[in-house]
């Protein structure tokens, strides 16, 4: 009766590739011969060129054909040093033993090698090879490592752990998109929120006037900087939210948009850290002098909206022409506000309670 029994095809993963390479590349040093050594490195770098750029594979593949085109040359300059004979001499004779005590040493180290690598891939051999690189502070690699391990022991805690050590490294180096990426994943995990306004914050020191930056959830565009702050604006408007919720004469200090912006925009789209870096700005509104409408009281505010002339005065730097914005200041009657439409200030308004006018936030930030 035919054995119907079917063989389960599993495919290698780059981890199971890179560690045969790698066992493959210490057994090569058992082989005597020029030939043999320049075949075996030329076999170990294709499966280091199919692994593309795990880990350190492009490295070790171009050190592998060197090496393969070093045996190789001095093989050919062997073999035609090496005179024909028919004769069987006594080095021949001697080197048949020994060969076979070198096979048996190579096939005693593969099989070593093989039963490592087998351990290698079992939960708690993944968890050892982790361990070992949180030992010796290669941080990025074991936090992967952990991560990968989901709930086992407790690699998920580990994971966490190794990560914020590992963005603490890309801080100290100053690699602060890196530092900031990774403090942006963690959440509130130890001073993560802190590290990652300090990251946030030197990436602006950094930046120039007319970039674009992150911070928050946010990106903003920088419109003016000097040594101690910048002043940003949101980079997209944010879809339609009315400037207030009732049609009545209003202005910016009553306003119900005042009150998002400075209450539940502010604690949803920073961390405490980085609300503490937001200025407390004096906001002036001024009146619209063709339609005589009042632009109120002054208020003191992190969050607010820029007015017509200064829409004006940023205009080549507020690039966003296909969604109208609100502006601070009143349109032609005191239950309008004015707004920018395909980059010009729409100085008679729109009525207050329109939810298809964007919003774009204003602050001042300080970098000192």
């Amino acid at each position: 009766m035919a054995n119907n029994t079917k063989v389960k095809n599993t495919k290698q993963t780059d981890e199971e590739k890179y560690q045969y390479a790698e066992t493959l590349r210490k057994a090569v040093k058992c082989l005597t011969h020029d030939i043999d050594k320049a075949q075996t490195y030329e076999d170990i770098s294709k499966i280091y060129e199919s692994l593309g750029d795990y880990e350190n594979s492009q490295s070790l593949y171009e050190q592998c054909t060197e090496y393969a085109n070093k045996h190789r040359e001095i093989a050919r300059k062997t073999e035609k040093k090496e005179t024909p004979s028919t004769t069987v001499t006594q080095e021949n004779v001697t080197m048949k033993p020994l060969r076979k005590i070198i096979l048996i040493l190579l096939a005693i180290t593969i099989i070593a090698c093989i039963s490592g690598t087998i351990y290698l891939k079992t939960k708690p051999g993944r968890y050892t090879r982790a361990s070992f690189f949180q030992k010796v502070e290669n941080y990025e690699k074991s936090y992967k490592m952990f991560h990968n391990l989901g709930n086992y022991k407790d690699s998920s805690i580990r994971s966490r752990e190794c990560k914020y050590q590992y963005g603490l490294q890309c801080k100290t180096k100053n690699d602060y998109i890196n530092a900031k990426n990774t403090f942006r994943d963690l959440g509130d995990y130890k001073e993560s929120e802190s590290h990652l306004t300090e990251a946030e914050i030197e990436n602006i020191r950094n930046a120039k006037i007319g970039d674009s930056v992150l911070y928050g959830s946010y990106k903003w565009l920088i419109l003016e900087k000097n040594e101690s702050k910048v002043f940003l604006i949101k980079s997209e408007p944010i879809n339609g939210y009315a400037y207030h919720n009732i049609d009545k004469d209003i202005t910016w200090e009553n306003c119900t948009l005042r009150k998002y912006l400075n209450d539940t925009f502010l604690s949803k789209t920073f961390c405490d850290e980085m609300i503490e870096r937001i200025v407390d700005s004096h906001v002036s509104i001024p009146d619209n002098t063709t339609y005589k409408t009042i632009g109120g009281k002054d208020t003191t505010d992190k969050l607010f909206l820029l007015n017509g002339q200064e829409a004006d005065k940023y205009k080549n730097i507020l690039n966003n022409f296909l969604r109208d914005w609100w502006l601070i200041t009143p349109g032609k009657t005191q239950n309008t506000a004015q707004f920018v439409s395909y980059g010009k200030v729409m100085n008679y308004g729109y009525q207050v309670t329109n939810t298809n006018i964007n919003i774009r936030p204003a602050m001042w930030l300080s970098i000192k």
